[in-house]
């Protein structure tokens, strides 16, 4: 488990992230790891982009809560 500001990462499998509010511990979205980067979505499945990095994916999401 990585923590950030507001949110934390579970590793769900391989690759993939589940991210939960610290707070609330309501779920904010998930990451997968996938060739082209870091491909983030909110927490309905819905794509929010790609980063080059974990960091700017959590970032990314931050922008946006």
């Amino acid at each position: 488990m990585r923590s950030f500001e507001h949110f934390y990462l579970v590793e769900q499998r391989p690759g993939r992230w589940l991210i939960y509010h610290q707070v609330t511990d309501e779920p904010a979205g998930s990451i997968q790891r996938t060739p082209g980067g870091f491909r983030l979505t909110d927490d309905r499945d819905a794509a929010m982009g790609s980063f080059a990095s974990l960091d700017e994916a959590m970032t990314g999401l931050y922008a946006v809560a």
